[in-house]
C-alpha cells in the first residue's frame, strides 16, 4: 500500500497542476480582455508603484488583474517543478512520464521568458499569440503527465480495426489548436453576424485579422462536424471507454464553447468574462482531445490496457 501511494501522489500532484494551469490560462484571458496587460506597467516580474517595492498591487483594478496573473503562472510553476521532482522519484523508468514532466518546467521556463517579452513589447499581438502556444504546450505536457500516471503500464495491442483512430484523435486536437491560434490572432476585434460574417458566406476581409477570425469561424464549424463524426465512429471500432468518454466530453464542452462564441460576438466583445470562459474551456477541450490521443497512442503500442 505505501509503496503505491507514493506513486499515486504523483498522479494526484500532476493533476491540481494541470487544473492551475488550465486556470492560469482562463485568467489570462480575462487580463487580455480586460485590457488589465499592462496594469504593471512595463515592469516584470514586479508592478510599477506597487506596495513592498512592487511585491504587491496597489489596489487598482488593472493592477491587481495582472499582479493575480503573474502570481498564479509562479504557483503554476511551483507545482510543476514539485511533479518533475515526484517523476523523477518514482517514475524514472517511465519515459512517458519523465520526459513530459520535465519538459513541462523546461517550457513554463520560456513561457515567463516570453511573458516579460510580452510585457516589454507592449503586447505585441504576435508575441501574446506565442505566449498562448507555449500555454497549451503545457497543457498538453501537463495531460500527458496525468494520463500516463493513471492508465496501466503494460498491455496488449488491441484489434486490428483500431488503425488509424490515433491519427484520427490526433487530427482533432491539432485542429483545435489551430483554432485557439486563430482566435488569438483576431481576438477583441468586433465582426458583427453569426455564424457567418457579416451574415454572408464571402465577407469583405479587408486584412490579416480579419481573415484569421472568418477562418476561425469556418474551422470552428468544420472541427464540430468532425467531433460528432469521432464521437459515433468510436462505437464502432475497439475503444475504450475512457477514451470513448474523453471524445463525448470534448464534443459536449466545445459545443457549450460555440455557444459562449456566439455570445462574444452578440455583446460586441465587450465582456472579459465571456473571453475568460471562451479561452478556458477551448483549453479544456484541447487537454481533453491530448489526453484521449495519448491514450489511444499508448494502446496502439501496446502500453495500455482497458
Amino acid at each position: 500500500m505505501a509503496a503505491y501511494a507514493q506513486p499515486l501522489r504523483t498522479s494526484v500532484l500532476a493533476k491540481i497542476t494541470l487544473v492551475a494551469t488550465l486556470l492560469l490560462v482562463a485568467v489570462g484571458g480575462f487580463t487580455r480582455g480586460s485590457e488589465s496587460g499592462f496594469g504593471c506597467a512595463d515592469q516584470w516580474p514586479l508592478c510599477q508603484d506597487g506596495l513592498l517595492g512592487g511585491l504587491l498591487p496597489r489596489w487598482e483594478y488593472h493592477m491587481v488583474i495582472e499582479w493575480s496573473h503573474r502570481w498564479l503562472a509562479v504557483l503554476v510553476g511551483t507545482l510543476a517543478i514539485a511533479t518533475a521532482i515526484s517523476a523523477w522519484r518514482h517514475f524514472r523508468d517511465r519515459s512517458m512520464v519523465l520526459g513530459p514532466a520535465i519538459a513541462g518546467v523546461v517550457v513554463i521556463g520560456i513561457q515567463a521568458w516570453v511573458g516579460r517579452l510580452v510585457v516589454k513589447g507592449d503586447l505585441a499581438a504576435d508575441l501574446v499569440s506565442l505566449h498562448l502556444a507555449i500555454s497549451m504546450t503545457v497543457v498538453a505536457l501537463l495531460t500527458v503527465v496525468v494520463v500516463a500516471t493513471t492508465v496501466p503500464e503494460t498491455g496488449p495491442r488491441w484489434s486490428e480495426n483500431r488503425r488509424g483512430w490515433t491519427i484520427r484523435v490526433e487530427v482533432a486536437a491539432a485542429a483545435l489548436f489551430l483554432l485557439l491560434m486563430l482566435g488569438s490572432m483576431a481576438h477583441n476585434r468586433y465582426f458583427p453576424g453569426w455564424p457567418l460574417m457579416g451574415n454572408t458566406l464571402l465577407p469583405d476581409l479587408p486584412d490579416l485579422q480579419s481573415v484569421a477570425h472568418y477562418l476561425h469561424r469556418l474551422l470552428a464549424g468544420i472541427l464540430l462536424a468532425y467531433l460528432v463524426y469521432l464521437a459515433f465512429s468510436s462505437n464502432k471500432i475497439d475503444v475504450a471507454d475512457g477514451e470513448r468518454r474523453l471524445i463525448a466530453t470534448a464534443g459536449t464542452v466545445y459545443l457549450v464553447n460555440i455557444g459562449l462564441g456566439a455570445a462574444h460576438v452578440f455583446t460586441m466583445v465587450s465582456s472579459a468574462f465571456l473571453v475568460a470562459a471562451h479561452l478556458g474551456l477551448a483549453a479544456i477541450v484541447w487537454s481533453l482531445l491530448v489526453a484521449a490521443a495519448t491514450i489511444s497512442a499508448l494502446v496502439e503500442h501496446g502500453h495500455a490496457t482497458r
